[in-house]
């Protein structure tokens, strides 16, 4: 999948654009783990007892997000999730 930004052609794996676009939709909104867990891999997601693919999904679309010229607009939320604020 591919992202437009700027002049920037940004390639995201599935997991990383469906993220992307969760965030955009939840704008300006605190998600937590557990609801982007759900929300990205359905109800199996109850069998896993820790966030460590979110962590990583989470990290490599932020790192993609700067290097295409962006600012960091994932914020984490120490102990409950992530908050996407473009201001």
């Amino acid at each position: 999948m591919s992202v437009k930004i700027a002049e920037n052609t940004l390639t995201l794996t599935r997991k990383e654009y469906d993220l992307l676009v969760y965030f955009i939709a939840n704008h300006s909104k605190v998600i937590t783990k557990s609801a982007i867990a759900e929300h990205l891999w359905g109800d199996e997601i109850d069998l896993s007892d820790h966030f460590d693919f979110i962590y990583a999904h989470i990290k490599n679309l932020r790192k993609k997000l700067i290097e295409a010229g962006c600012r960091d607009y994932i914020k984490s939320m120490y102990g409950v999730g992530y908050k996407f604020e473009n201001v």
